[in-house]
């Protein structure tokens, strides 16, 4: 038996967590420079208000209905992420999680499913202050169905286990689902299924497997079989190593100083090398890039790729190509609205030796341990590269932005 825990509404329910006035009110999050809508509480979605929307385009009906506003807050979503899944990690023998905020666990040889349920939603809710739902089911699409059921009916109590239910119920729910509702169904399938008859999820369920194998794919097939309670995809608890690691994102407003350039690469390389020793990971190749608005008649992308003498985890031995690798993009006339770094011929320690006649050289670097200790202690900031600070102009914008409530100790929230 497998469970599937979805949080409910993430990032908005990140932001209420901490502002527990919210509670029952109105939220959206905006994408990177505020740009669109990308996240929605329930109140916000049940007004109309639609995913992907320009916020500039909503922001009278917004206001019209007092509807929240954040910019994304993506270090607390992030560790906010990390807690619920570490919580959960306990209530199964395995575990895969496959977004940020949802996660499979296998139930095998556990007892009463309903209760392990409740007991989850309880646990999450107590320990991180989130609200979640929780699907069991034989099978990863029905455990996703599953909770799909969990969060529209609010008799299940956030909690939904189809092996409580007799068949004939579960095939009633599955007739009215759409089937573009049904997970795995993108928006091609959602287009070309209806044409072959098949309009909801039960009609998936009961169909000519083989057919729709030969109609549409493998992986189609294994879901008809899946919606029929025979296992297909496996949990997946382990995953291919990384092969590349990147960072970057648009500025609030153009850029033109080359200055500025140099301060966003070495931000996106501090980010990357960051995630890459998490990974225990060193990279031989670094690709640095700039462009201009590629929506301009003069559009400019260019990048360059440095071929690494030895493979690399530390920003501060990377940070010296970088210089290098702006000047030779960099094109004075051009306002520049996007940079970025990107890390690839990613290894292991243990990989090191490549084949019988070559190997890779690996340079630790002794100082990075001392770094990231203090950073942890004094923050983030507490300690960078001279270029992260030459100019400030690159920086998204995010007027909206809510404190970083777990991950910087100079915005916890104080109790008096």
């Amino acid at each position: 038996m497998l469970c599937l825990v979805d949080v409910n509404n993430f990032f908005a329910s990140c932001e209420r967590v901490f502002q527990p006035n919210l509670e029952g009110k109105p939220i959206v999050v905006l994408s990177n420079n505020d740009g669109c809508i990308i996240a929605r509480s329930q109140e916000a979605k049940d007004i109309g208000i639609k995913m992907g929307s320009p916020y500039f385009e909503v922001k009278e009906l917004l206001f019209k209905h007092k509807v929240h506003v954040f910019s994304s807050n993506y270090v607390l979503y992030s560790d906010m992420s990390s807690r619920v899944m570490a919580i959960l990690k306990d209530f199964g023998i395995r575990q895969e999680v496959i977004s940020v905020d949802e996660s499979f666990l296998d139930l095998t040889g556990l007892a009463d499913l309903t209760n392990h349920g409740q007991k989850i939603k309880t646990t999450i809710k107590q320990y991180s202050g989130l609200p979640v739902c929780v699907g069991i089911a034989k099978t990863k699409v029905l455990a996703k169905f599953a909770n799909h059921l969990a969060k529209k009916y609010k008799a299940l109590n956030g909690v939904c286990n189809l092996e409580d239910f007799v068949e004939s119920r579960i095939n009633k729910a599955l007739q009215i689902t759409p089937i573009n509702d049904l997970w795995g169904i993108g928006r091609k399938l959602s287009k070309q299924l209806p044409l072959a008859g098949i309009k909801t999820a039960y009609d998936l369920k009961i169909a000519n497997a083989k057919q729709i194998s030969r109609l549409f794919s493998v992986n189609l097939e294994k879901m008809v079989y899946e919606l029929n309670g025979i296992p297909c995809l496996e949990l997946e608890d382990y995953h291919e190593p990384t092969r590349c690691i990147l960072s970057s994102h648009s500025f609030g407003k153009p850029v033109t100083d080359i200055n500025d350039l140099l301060s966003s690469v070495t931000f996106h390389l501090e980010n990357a090398t960051q995630k890459l020793r998490k990974q225990g990971l060193y990279a031989r190749e670094l690709t640095v890039f700039i462009n201009t608005n590629r929506f301009n008649d003069d559009y400019y992308y260019n990048s360059t790729t440095i071929m690494l003498p030895q493979a690399l985890d530390s920003f501060r031995a990377l940070a010296k190509y970088l210089e290098p690798a702006i000047r030779k993009l960099y094109q004075p006339e051009r306002s520049y609205k996007k940079s970025g770094i990107s890390l690839t011929s990613l290894i292991t320690n243990d990989m090191k030796d490549i084949d019988l006649f070559e190997s890779v050289n690996i340079q630790d670097d002794p100082l990075l341990t001392t770094i990231e200790q203090i950073r942890k202690k004094y923050g983030k900031s507490s300690i960078n590269l001279a270029s992260r600070n030459l100019a400030d102009n690159w920086h998204m914008r995010r007027e909206k932005m809510s404190q970083h409530y777990t991950t910087n100790l100079d915005e916890l929230i104080e109790v008096k």
